[in-house]
């Protein structure tokens, strides 16, 4: 296998290495592949679909990482088998990624995993104009979580999507209406409860308590209020 080797790709590269902490994991999204930065000059395979396709990606990368000075070393067993079904790829990909979500770490040290992640809530942070597909314009919402590190204090942002993998299902689909109160979202089991005791409130893109902003992945949710002292 050949591929045209460029400036820009080893532009990418170099700034791909400078951006990993030593130990930080690398996994290209559908790539099939996992790598952990072992020193700044030294790149580990540690795990590979058995795919032909996939070996091809890895030919490539490693072919960029040599011509930059990158060492690429590989675990005795890298190999996992292809998934059987779209199904299966997808938990594959997102176990995949929780996995990943485990190594994260503040620049002290500490495990972003291991914070107290019910004590963080989603904040608007601003709003960017797109261009869609069709060439018209829409305008998004950033939303983000404020972390606070627990052992030394630094503050810094984390997308949802990461909060998300970090913290779980109940505690990402839910947000805070005051400091007593907070607006979860219900399972399928529990809205069909909701529907035969006529209880909850469907939420759209402004809060129907407060009037406030609401995070983007909660419009359209079946909720109910929760108030800080039923918490578990």
């Amino acid at each position: 296998m050949s591929f045209e080797m460029n400036d820009d790709m080893k532009k990418w590269a170099k700034d791909l290495m400078s951006g990993l902490g030593i130990g930080a994991i690398w996994a290209p999204e559908g790539s099939g592949l996992t790598y952990k930065k072992m020193s700044d000059d030294t790149l580990l395979l540690t795990k590979m679909m058995n795919h032909p396709d996939v070996l091809e990606n890895h030919a490539r990368f490693t072919t960029i990482m040599m011509a930059i000075g990158i060492n690429m070393a590989e675990n005795e067993e890298v190999l996992f088998d292809a998934p059987a079904n779209p199904e299966e790829a997808y938990m594959l990909e997102q176990q995949h990624k929780i996995d990943i979500a485990h190594g994260w770490k503040c620049e002290c040290g500490s495990k972003l995993i291991e914070m107290p992640h019910e004590t963080f809530t989603p904040r608007f942070l601003s709003s960017e104009e797109v261009l869609l597909e069709n060439g018209d314009t829409d305008v998004v919402e950033i939303w983000g979580y404020l972390y606070e590190c627990t052992d030394c204090d630094k503050a810094f942002n984390v997308d949802p999507d990461d909060y998300h993998l970090m913290a779980g299902d109940k505690l990402f689909m839910r947000y805070k209406i005051d400091d007593k109160r907070v607006m979860q979202a219900m399972t399928r089991r529990e809205m069909i409860q909701a529907a035969k005791d006529q209880t909850g409130v469907l939420v759209g893109d402004a809060c129907p308590i407060t009037g406030g902003k609401v995070p983007t992945w909660l419009w359209g949710t079946y909720c109910f209020v929760v108030n800080s002292d039923e918490e578990e």
